[in-house]
């Protein structure tokens, strides 16, 4: 047999080979199918779980009963919120009488600010939003109108982050708010422990330490109040709607976006900020600040960065994983679940975790 007539043999064979074992997969694949086949037809009947970001405040907020007849599917967590829903979500959430709130015309927009406002006024805690304003212009700050109730509505934990994908839907205290917005304010309030209220009181009564400041300072402490209300953002550094990361989000900012947009970004900084902080991102700022420069609660100053770890002060450079700007030796402005808000850094988890502060404004 010829040397061609063997490769063509065996060629021959080769291709009968795969053609067996094609026939053979397919008939295996066949079989297989024909087994699935009831599991297939199951699952293609049952309905796809779909939840909000806002769901389980839905079901905390239905179980009081006071929507009869509506469902977690016809709540419409998306669509704007107004008057009359507010005042109902309001009134879930104080079943046993809520104090008097303003009513907001059906029609009329409702913004995240009116949301606010309804739910800490519903809490009693009016005259502390007051105070709020009283005492930040009292130390020579400019209060804008409805600034106490934004920082006592973060104190009362009624604000949230959302996760990356729906940094749209986040809302700044002047924006059109959602019927979502309202429900996690009233499924928070349901949730209360008790000490939040208390809670509330005593960190806004703080505010009556705030030192005099001016120059850099004064200025960098008046930009954080003025941005109190603004949402956390993933990545971001301005007030304004910003693409980060393929996504088109709100304005908002996080831990240290806001940290460089209050102190390195805005046109009235010195120009050596920026070089001082080391750089936008909390890892950056905490690697290029060397020991002999790292300040202990005891000497921050407002305008200063505070960074915070895990380990606390013994927690290393790398490690640190927030961060947010001293405005007196208990009080930080800073962004994270709640958004843009006051809290404070002389007790509690901020007391555990502060690192060491960085001075970059003088």
């Amino acid at each position: 047999m010829t040397y061609a007539r063997i490769t063509k043999l065996i060629a021959l064979i080769l291709i009968a080979s795969i053609a067996c074992a094609g026939v053979a997969d397919a008939k295996h694949k066949k079989k297989k199918k024909h087994k699935k086949k009831p599991a297939v037809v199951a699952m293609a009947v049952q309905a796809p779980v779909v939840r909000n970001w806002v769901s389980s405040s839905i079901a905390t907020v239905l179980a009081t009963d006071a929507f009869p007849g509506v469902t977690a599917d016809t709540i419409a967590p998306d669509d704007a919120l107004d008057g009359p829903a507010l005042s109902a979500f309001v009134s879930a959430a104080f079943p046993k009488g809520a104090k008097k709130v303003r009513q907001i015309a059906a029609g009329q927009p409702v913004t995240m600010g009116d949301v606010d406002v309804a739910f800490v006024s519903a809490a009693g805690l009016d005259a502390t939003a007051v105070r709020a304003e009283e005492l930040i212009t009292g130390a020579g700050y400019v209060a804008r109108p409805g600034v106490g109730y934004e920082i006592v509505a973060r104190l009362l934990r009624l604000r949230t982050n959302l996760d990356q994908a729906d940094d749209i839907k986040e809302h700044a205290w002047y924006e059109q708010a959602s019927r979502g917005d309202a429900i996690w304010s009233a499924a928070q309030v349901l949730k209360w422990g008790g000490w939040e209220k208390q809670g509330a009181i005593d960190t806004v009564e703080l505010l009556a330490t705030l030192p005099a400041t001016t120059g850099p300072q004064h200025d960098a402490v008046q930009r954080a109040f003025d941005f109190i209300g603004m949402p956390y953002i993933w990545g971001g550094t301005s007030e304004k709607p910003q693409i980060l990361f393929g996504y088109n989000t709100a304005g908002g900012f996080d831990c240290s976006g806001f940290i460089w947009r209050v102190l390195a970004l805005d046109p009235t900084s010195p120009k050596t900020v920026a070089t001082a902080l080391g750089g936008r991102t909390t890892f950056e700022m905490a690697g290029k600040t060397p020991a002999a420069q790292r300040l202990t609660a005891e000497q921050m100053l407002p305008g200063d960065v505070i960074l915070f770890g895990r380990g606390g002060v013994d927690t290393p450079s790398g490690s640190i994983g927030h961060t947010g700007m001293a405005i007196s030796p208990q009080l930080f402005i800073k962004s994270s679940g709640q958004g843009i808000a006051l809290a404070r850094y002389d007790t509690g988890y901020y007391k555990d975790t502060f690192a060491f502060g960085k001075r970059v404004l003088g």
